[in-house]
């Protein structure tokens, strides 16, 4: 399912990455991207990314400058670390700087640029962050699982409509 973020989502997108990468740098915070690209860009990649999934689930992202754990919760993942790339065969990557730090139950996977992404799946903190997911891709260890690895049950159009029918609705408040 591909989400084109609107004019809006687009401002607020580049006003967050603006102020997310001015307050990291502030604080001192190493940007880990990896690849050529500015750090801007990879900032603003990445709360674009993230505004596409919660526009997806019909939740709010956190808007904060720079939550250090999870961009999203939501009642099928829990709390999310959402993750983007531009390849359209990239995988889901995790730096292992920050496996003590990542307290999030599920990584997910957009691939698009700046301003449509894709939803392509997910992963358990557990699938990903396992020694048999290290690898190396010329930029030193990393986590990592191929598209194929992730889940893509949780959102399925119909599959999403159905969690949030009034019978589902119902069946949580009982």
């Amino acid at each position: 399912m591909e989400i084109i973020l609107n004019d809006s989502e687009q401002k607020l997108a580049i006003y967050v990455a603006r102020k997310r990468y001015e307050s990291s740098r502030k604080s001192g915070i190493v940007n880990a991207k990896k690849g050529p690209q500015s750090n801007e860009q990879t900032d603003l990649e990445g709360i674009g990314a993230e505004i596409a999934f919660c526009k997806m689930f019909n939740v709010y992202p956190d808007l904060g400058e720079g939550c250090p754990y999870a961009d999203a919760w939501t009642l099928e993942l829990g709390s999310v670390d959402v993750k983007a790339t531009k390849w359209r065969k990239g995988r889901l990557l995790a730096q292992p700087s920050k496996i003590n730090l990542e307290k999030v139950d599920n990584y997910v996977l957009m691939v698009g640029q700046f301003p449509s992404y894709r939803y392509v799946g997910s992963a358990s903190s557990e699938e990903l962050l396992h020694p048999q997911s290290i690898t190396d891709m010329g930029h030193g260890p990393v986590y990592a699982l191929n598209q194929s690895q992730l889940k893509q049950k949780w959102l399925t159009k119909q599959n999403h409509q159905q969690k949030w029918s009034p019978s589902y609705l119902e069946e949580l408040i009982a």
